[in-house]
């Protein structure tokens, strides 16, 4: 059985957001840039992703919830080998289905975690 590390990405809500952070992937690291952009017209989050020396791997995945296995927002790019990524309720009160603008990183968090296999 395979044991799984995850972490949860340190985002901030209310702006869009550049963050550069290292992560723990199958049993090593990876270093991700992640771009962050609130699309105003469809009410979502973005996502674009480049690897450490800066060449894109993804750009403008939506950061929405999902039911399994449509969870993982890295699923149809598990052959990079970047990792799981999921957004995930903090508590179930209740909050809309997606996150909004200024709830991204307090009531919906972006968690990262194995390649999924």
């Amino acid at each position: 059985m395979k044991v799984l590390s995850s972490v949860i990405v340190p985002i901030s809500s209310g702006t869009n957001q550049t963050m550069t952070c290292t992560l723990p992937v199958d049993s090593g690291n990876v270093t991700l840039t992640f771009d962050l952009t609130w699309n105003s017209i469809g009410g979502y989050w973005f996502m674009s992703i480049t690897d450490a020396n800066n060449n894109l791997l993804l750009d403008a995945v939506p950061v929405i919830t999902g039911a399994y296995p449509a969870a993982n927002l890295l699923r149809q790019y598990q052959y990079l080998g970047i990792g799981s990524a999921y957004v995930v309720p903090t508590a179930n009160t209740g909050l809309p289905d997606n996150p909004s603008f200024s709830d991204l990183g307090t009531d919906f968090v972006l968690v990262w975690s194995d390649t999924e296999t």
